[in-house]
């Protein structure tokens, strides 16, 4: 069974901006246009992931999860990146029915992330 207290470190940094920028090698422009554009693309992702547990299609989670794991990765959003991994793993392991740990937490963070990256841009 996928342990959320052993996997995730809800204190990792929900937006590492220092390990974003040392990756993109401190171009500043690149940053926000990369943020630009998960802030864009996102809120597809979470209808994605939200409309496939409402209807219980895992297959349509994992997906969702997957791409969420990769998109936050590429800003460095830890916190989310590893959410999005976990919620993967449990589907991966036919545990669906243990996921909603992760996603509450996943919604939650989300939250803040998408706050940290429009004050950031203003």
């Amino acid at each position: 069974m996928v342990n959320m207290k052993k996997t995730v470190d809800l204190s990792s940094p929900v937006f590492d901006y220092d390990d974003f920028l040392d990756r993109i090698d401190g171009d500043v422009d690149l940053l926000k246009e990369v943020v630009q554009i998960f802030l864009e693309d996102t809120p597809r992702l979470l209808t994605n992931l939200y409309s496939g547990i409402k209807s219980g299609d895992a297959e349509a989670v994992e997906r969702a999860a997957h791409t969420l794991k990769g998109a936050t990765a590429n800003i460095s959003a830890k916190r989310l990146q590893q959410l999005s991994q976990h919620i993967q793993l449990a589907l991966k392991e036919n545990e669906a029915a243990n996921i909603e740990p992760f996603i509450d937490h996943f919604k939650e963070n989300y939250k803040k992330l998408d706050q940290v990256l429009r004050d950031y841009l203003v």
